[in-house]
């Protein structure tokens, strides 16, 4: 099967114009063996970002990301799936995990937890035993506390569709709050590191943890395209949106600015550096048969080449995401090439359109 090619004009990190040539393929993969390609596959493009539950971005993680990106600094690797204890036995928590080359993560997975009331505090319940647990952000840190005594409603900046997030709770908003099944291993919450005393002090919450695709309103993803990291929280954004709607003082935000990083969406720990697509990878309790699934990239690297009437001009190719679909044992690779021309002006005087992309 050919690679699924898209052609698109874009820019530099230093702000030149660049023409790219995207080519994705999907390779099914099984324990022990060198992915291959998968020829049942339809390689569509995901031209936009799809969510997770009723695909509303306010209140579901990000599922998939729109793949049409002409620059992206980095390889981009995504795990969708779930975390699986080994057949037949059913488990109250344990760590999953990637490793990609060199490269590893780990998440801390529990099953279901409340909060119990004491004569003085409150602590967490056992975790209820589970088999499997999605690792997307949804069941990260995070979310919103909707104050009930105060009558306002607060985000937390680095993952608001998460769970476990709360500012000055009430015992009752307590009770029903949500804790994450999803952590990192190094800074386990606790009750004595749950409540916020304010608002201000959600730069020392724990980081939400998990494999899935960030989503583009988290911080500090979200100071990557073009706002201040002073400006970049959704708390700020609203307050400037309202100054600005009620006719108060009209406030001047900068001139943005975006920054290629912005279009890396995997999540901390797996932005990596460009891989070069044979590099193993060792999947942690992520299926009940394989408790260590291992499996090879292919070393499938495509050539690109274009030509707008001068001749032939090859890309040099760099992978810009590897998505992991444990459900179906397929593997989605995306490399992208790039060449500078004039920028979109000199379009009109192209004297003829042609690209390649080869295996």
């Amino acid at each position: 099967m050919a690679w699924s090619t898209r052609f698109l004009p874009g820019y530099a990190p230093d702000g030149g114009p660049i023409l790219s040539i995207l080519a994705k393929k999907t390779f099914s993969f099984r324990p022990g063996e060198a992915a291959m390609e998968d020829h049942g596959a339809s390689n569509e493009w995901m031209e936009i970002d799809q969510f997770w539950g009723t695909n509303n971005p306010a209140t579901e993680a990000t599922k998939l990301e729109s793949e049409l990106v002409a620059w992206k600094p980095c390889t981009d690797v995504v795990v969708i799936g779930d975390a699986c204890s080994p057949t037949g036995k059913r488990a109250r928590f344990f760590d999953a995990g990637i490793k990609i080359g060199k490269f590893q993560k780990s998440v801390r997975v529990f099953g279901n937890r409340k909060i119990q009331l004491k004569t003085f505090g409150f602590a967490f319940t056992e975790p209820e035993v589970f088999e499997r647990m999605p690792l997307h952000y949804g069941l990260a840190y995070g979310g919103r506390h909707m104050r009930t005594a105060k009558g306002d409603e607060l985000s937390y900046p680095r993952n608001p569709v998460g769970r476990g997030f709360v500012v000055q709770p009430t015992p009752e908003e307590l009770l029903t709050l949500q804790l994450p099944n999803l952590e990192n291993p190094a800074r386990i919450l606790t009750p004595d590191s749950l409540v916020l005393k304010s608002y201000e002090k959600w730069v020392e919450a724990p980081e939400p943890w998990a494999l899935g695709f960030t989503s583009r309103n988290f911080h500090p993803r979200l100071s990557l395209a073009g706002l201040p990291p002073s400006m970049a929280t959704e708390a700020e954004i609203t307050r400037l949106q309202t100054v600005n709607d009620s006719g108060g003082d009209q406030v001047s935000a900068p001139t943005p600015v975006l920054n290629p990083e912005f279009h890396c969406g995997a999540s901390k720990g797996l932005v990596l550096p460009h891989l070069k697509g044979d590099e193993s990878v060792v999947l942690e309790y992520m299926d009940p048969e394989f408790p260590l699934f291992e499996f090879q990239l292919p070393g499938a690297i495509p050539t690109a080449r274009i030509d707008v009437g001068m001749g032939w001009e090859w890309m040099d190719m760099v992978l810009h995401s590897v998505v992991i679909f444990k459900g179906t044992n397929q593997v989605e690779m995306i490399w992208r090439g790039s060449c500078r021309y004039d920028g979109p002006e000199s379009m009109k005087d192209w004297e003829m359109f042609a690209m390649s992309v080869e295996e």
